[in-house]
């Protein structure tokens, strides 16, 4: 799991629909710090980024 941010805000009224795609991503790590994992959340034109990094399971 990795932790994540919008890299800029979104609409009041697409936090929900931003929130369900989140959730529904899996990505294989490693996972670096500012990798963007969804490029367009919900239509929003805004990108959600890791806020960490992970490293791949040994």
């Amino acid at each position: 799991m990795a932790s994540v941010k919008t890299r800029t805000d979104i609409p009041k009224n697409k936090i929900f629909d931003v929130m369900a795609e989140i959730r529904a991503v899996t990505i294989p790590a490693p996972v670096a710090l500012g990798q963007v994992i969804l490029p367009d959340a919900a239509h929003t034109g805004v990108a959600v980024i890791a806020t960490k990094a992970v490293d791949a399971a040994e």
